[in-house]
């Protein structure tokens, strides 16, 4: 029996027997009685058999799913590289004699040094839904972008733009020995999301990064200037943030939802905007992910956990932030420079480790589209930027013609509210700091929590975000640079409780974007990592010539004067354009046939059009031609003969007649 069949046999039992389940909660000891909800299967059982994909399969071992990635970086080279982070740090083999296997994801030939993002597999091993699908994410990536595979959701020039635009490192699991014994724990018995160095350890643990993937882990981070980190958990359904139990009493009210979290962190609006759009866009397949789903980790766990991953991957640079240090154990371990990190911890399902069927494919709702959702969500969220849509062509410039419209669009990405966005353009080659005009500034959103971006409203992996479009003419010859800029976020520069965390946001993904004097260095594995701060955003560049223009000379017609019918007849056309732009022919044949605007050829290349006419008779040849604008020419006309009878001798005086009648038609 075949995997897919044993899915569907699997399916159909499912829907008599659900099977119960008391999982625990990724950070919480206590069992619950929550199962997976069956209408979970409804939906999966409803689209099965309509997918032409395959599923998204659970390997056997943390070993397989490790070939799993190194088959994907056989087959795309130049995007993918799988890495042992153990002996690159020199940490040693974790219990149970595995390696730490992480996986970068990047355009290599377009250097590195790009924005970062973290993503782990679970600490805990028999939490497998977010592991497993970020080989899913990595698998489906590759595909949509670098095959012929349509991809319905996203372009394939977004997809690859991403690759492009980030380095996006992936932990294949944080537990291997976990993963493969389906256990909470490592092979000593410590849970891996209880040793990070900020109000730990916990319990039970071999203390401060006792582990080899938490030595592991806080060297890559120390390394690198992530911006944007996740671990992978389940046993409930929650996206979680800072804090967990420190700074008690500091209560906040959410400005979207209204609803008043306890334990806030510093960016506490940044995370609460961030994660309830996230959440949406996730969907509700393992449940719906809103106010009541989202939010601190006080919030939503009713004790203190003590060294998680989380608040260290956040808060636990002390020489920045001072007033963590009674959580901190630099004195022992070192600073966290490499903290710093939007980090968000989704639960995802309510079983542990859900059943295969609960995975999904390509296009049937399961696990897998939602951390290929929650991946690409905050991939995007990880810098700021501005992308054309429809124009974005900075190595072939456009040309148009002199009091011609030239119609521009562009989406803001990479934020959650752009406070003011608009177009300036010039003369010169730098249009960021030499131009000439702008357009209307964009500033309906300013202010706001949410807007103005191309991820508004998302909801269930589909948005309908702002897309601002702009006409600009150009009266007078010459060439002109056109960019469009944005600021965004500029609300989420200020912290909540400044008198007790100070007034800089602790993320460097708020820095980099608000605060222009902002600047970070660190001498990092890959080389200098270096992260200035911005005011504004620009895009590419546009080049526009902008020149008078000619219409192309009339076509020239030369071809046999009689032919027969049902039997092509080649007629040879060609017209000079004074432009030099390439043309296009309209041919009326006289028999009600019309050829539109064959082309594009090269101005002045003599070209061999064929037509077939049916019935006998003479016919009337009229061609025009149209340059790269539109403007057209006038029309030629050029007679033939199609003989009702055989073609009989042609006396030189008659062949000398008929070509003049056709030098007159032409001129």
């Amino acid at each position: 029996m075949n995997k897919q069949n044993v899915i569907i046999t699997i399916i159909i039992a499912s829907l008599f027997i659900i099977p119960s389940a008391s999982p625990i909660m990724a950070y919480s000891e206590k069992m619950t009685k929550l199962i997976s909800p069956p209408e979970q299967l409804d939906k999966i059982f409803n689209n099965l058999q309509l997918s032409p994909n395959g599923w998204y399969y659970k390997p056997e071992s943390y070993n397989e799913l490790v070939s799993w990635y190194l088959t994907l970086e056989n087959q795309f080279p130049n995007y993918i590289e799988v890495f042992k982070a153990n002996e690159l740090y020199n940490t040693g083999k974790t219990a149970g004699n595995y390696d730490v296997y992480y996986v970068r994801i990047t355009n290599e030939s377009l250097g590195l040094h790009k924005p970062e993002v973290l993503y782990l597999g679970s600490p805990h091993g028999d939490e497998s839904a977010g592991t497993i699908g970020m080989y899913w994410f990595v698998d489906w990536l590759m595909r949509k972008a670098y095959t012929d595979e349509p991809c319905e959701e996203y372009s394939k020039d977004y997809l690859q733009w991403i690759v492009d635009n980030r380095e996006i490192y992936l932990e294949v699991s944080h537990n291997p020995y976990g993963f493969d014994y389906i256990q909470r724990q490592d092979s000593h018995g410590w849970d891996l999301n209880r040793e990070a160095d900020y109000d730990g350890p916990g319990s039970p643990t071999g203390g401060i990064w006792g582990s080899v993937p938490g030595k592991t882990l806080y060297k890559f981070v120390n390394n690198h200037t992530i911006r944007v980190g996740c671990d992978f958990h389940a046993g409930i359904r929650l996206l979680i943030y800072p804090w967990s139990g420190t700074f008690p009493g500091l209560n906040e009210i959410s400005p979207i939802t209204g609803k008043t979290y306890k334990n806030v962190p510093p960016d506490f609006f940044f995370f609460d905007a961030s994660s309830l759009r996230l959440g949406d866009y996730m969907g509700d397949f393992g449940g719906d992910l809103n106010k009541d789903t989202v939010g601190t980790t006080s919030e939503h766990i009713d004790y203190r956990v003590k060294g998680g991953m989380g608040e260290w991957g956040y808060a636990a640079d002390v020489v920045k932030h001072p007033e963590q240090d009674i959580y901190v154990k630099d004195e022992k371990y070192g600073n966290y420079n490499g903290s710093g990190i939007l980090w968000v911890t989704p639960e995802m399902s309510y079983t542990k480790n859900p059943w295969e069927i609960y995975m999904g494919n390509d296009t049937v709702d399961g696990y897998g589209k939602e951390v290929r959702r929650f991946i690409l969500h905050q991939t995007d969220l990880a810098q700021p930027y501005i992308r054309w849509m429809g124009t974005d062509n900075t190595d072939e410039h456009t040309t148009i013609k002199t009091g011609t419209a030239f119609s521009v669009s562009w989406q803001v990405n990479g934020s959650l509210v752009v406070d003011h966005t608009y177009i300036q353009w010039g003369t010169n080659i730098d249009p960021v700091n030499n131009y000439i005009s702008t357009t209307n500034d964009y500033d309906q959103y300013s202010g706001k929590s949410l807007g103005g971006t191309g991820w508004d409203h998302a909801e269930n992996g589909k948005t309908t975000g702002v897309t601002y479009h702009e006409n600009l003419t150009f009266d007078s010859p010459g060439e002109y640079y056109i960019v469009a800029k944005a600021q965004v976020d500029q609300m989420y520069k200020s912290t909540v409780f400044p008198e007790t965390y100070g007034e800089n946001s602790y993320l460097r993904l708020i820095q980099e974007r608000t605060n222009k004097s902002y600047h970070e260095t660190i001498n990092g594995t890959d080389g200098l990592e270096e992260i200035n701060g911005n005011s504004w955003w620009y895009s590419s560049i546009i080049k526009v010539t902008v020149r008078d223009n000619i219409p192309p000379m009339k076509p020239e017609l030369t071809g046999p004067s009689l032919g027969e019918n049902n039997k092509p007849y080649s007629l040879t056309i060609k017209s000079e354009d004074p432009n030099q732009d390439d043309t296009y022919f309209s041919i009326d044949w006289g028999d009600g046939e019309i050829s539109e605007w064959i082309g594009p050829f090269e101005s002045g290349t003599e070209n061999t059009i064929k037509h077939s006419y049916e019935e006998k008779g003479t016919y009337l040849i009229k061609a025009k031609a149209k340059d790269i604008f539109d403007d057209e020419s006038e029309y030629s006309l050029m007679p033939i003969q199609m003989p009702k009878t055989k073609e009989i001798y042609q006396f030189p005086i008659i062949q000398w007649f008929k070509e003049q009648i056709q030098l007159l038609f032409n001129h």
